[in-house]
């Protein structure tokens, strides 16, 4: 036998386990469908975010201590669903019964999670845990059931086609869909030499500044990073539309898991530029920024970006950097898109899915759909107004 026919016969060999292996997994899977069904469990918030180290595709806006901060815990309901005795998935969701009806709105944002286990089948579980809400919201409370896939890299492009395989029709999408997402499963001697050559001259600058940048504690932190934060927004006038009334009672009464964490940058002994970032699952998340009148001449947000991105090269759970969206900001655009470089992504956030089993559940969600986007639609329209009028 010559060399050649050697060396094919054992590729062939090796694809043939490794197909064996993915196949033997999804039988298990669907071997656990026919003996049990999913079950959903309504949890306690505390209870839910104990359970996320479960999960690589946990994000913030999935924990429950993030909406109890930010929607009220009477608004908001926490999901385990199981395959037997085994968690399969969850989601947290906004719930609200319309007063004098029959129905209602159940509002999952960036989620269901469900990668609990590397090699297990994504796609079937991710069916199973929709399934498990569909019963719950759809079948049994007879809600409009309201889906927002989050913009991750691994299933980006699943979710979508696994909902509109299910019923889900397509609604609408976000004014400013990108994500911008940066990639840390390498070393930063690849992310570096990966940059956009305009950001690796702005870096360049920035260092040439003698930043301290440091993790701060939590009480001490909070209260700089707050005060930076007002001060930012009296300077630009944004309009605020983020959870950041939310971030004081994450911080006090979170769990170990679900706490962000404060890194301040510090010129001259004084604080110009801070971040709050979530450090849990596979995807790192920048929840919040602020900055004062020095930080941009100073390039102190590329100095701040790069601190964080290092972290996170030289450690191995996080692959990835969520930097959030745009905003309709131009500028915010250029430097996200060359802070990813050549091995991040831009990524289209999912559109919104929504799915009801009864006309009068169909009716309602379409209706308050309707009438949210319009105004958010006018309140982005004034605040434009606003700024060509320099106010």
């Amino acid at each position: 036998m010559s060399l050649a026919h050697l060396e094919d016969t054992t590729d062939r060999n090796v694809d043939e386990i490794s197909n064996a292996a993915s196949l033997s997994e999804k039988t298990d899977i669907a071997m656990q469908v026919v003996e049990h069904e999913p079950t959903l469990s309504v949890v306690p918030q505390t209870e839910w975010d104990d359970c996320i180290s479960l999960f690589s595709d946990i994000i913030p806006e999935q924990t429950g201590i993030f909406n109890v901060s930010h929607w009220g815990t009477r608004n908001i309901e926490c999901v385990c669903i199981r395959l037997g005795d085994k968690i399969i998935g969850g989601a947290v969701l906004i719930v609200r019964q319309i007063p004098f009806s029959t129905t209602g709105l159940a509002v999952l944002k960036w989620g269901p999670v469900c990668n609990a286990e590397q090699g297990d089948d994504y796609e079937t579980r991710y069916e199973l845990v929709v399934k498990a809400l569909i019963r719950e919201y759809c079948e049994k409370r007879n809600y409009h059931l309201t889906i927002m896939p989050v913009a991750n890299p691994d299933s980006v492009e699943l979710a979508p086609q696994v909902l509109s395989s299910m019923g889900f029709s397509t609604g609408n999408t976000l004014a400013a869909p990108e994500r911008y997402i940066v990639n840390t499963g390498q070393t930063s001697e690849e992310l570096r030499s990966s940059l956009n050559q305009k950001w690796r001259y702005n870096l360049r600058k920035a260092h040439k500044n003698e930043f301290r940048i440091e993790f701060a504690s939590t009480v001490e932190g909070l209260e700089v990073f707050l005060a930076l934060y007002a001060k930012m927004m009296a300077r630009k006038q944004f309009h605020d539309s983020s959870a950041i009334d939310a971030l004081r009672n994450i911080l006090d009464n979170g769990n170990s898991s679900t706490k962000p964490v404060i890194v301040l940058v510090y010129h001259d002994g004084e604080v110009t530029a801070g971040g709050v970032f979530s450090f849990y699952g596979d995807m790192t998340s920048y929840m919040f920024g602020a900055t004062d009148d020095r930080a941009l001449g100073l390039k102190a947000g590329y100095a701040m970006h790069w601190w964080v991105a290092e972290h996170l090269c030289n450690q191995s759970q996080s692959l990835w950097y969520d930097l959030g969206g745009n905003d309709l900001d131009a500028g915010l655009h250029q430097f996200k898109k060359g802070f990813i470089g050549k091995t991040g992504h831009i990524l289209q956030s999912p559109p919104r899915f929504h799915i009801a089993t009864s006309f009068i559940a169909k009716l309602a969600g379409t209706i308050i759909f309707k009438l949210r986007d319009s105004k958010a639609a006018a309140t982005r329209f004034v605040y434009r107004m606003k700024q060509k009028a320099g106010r």
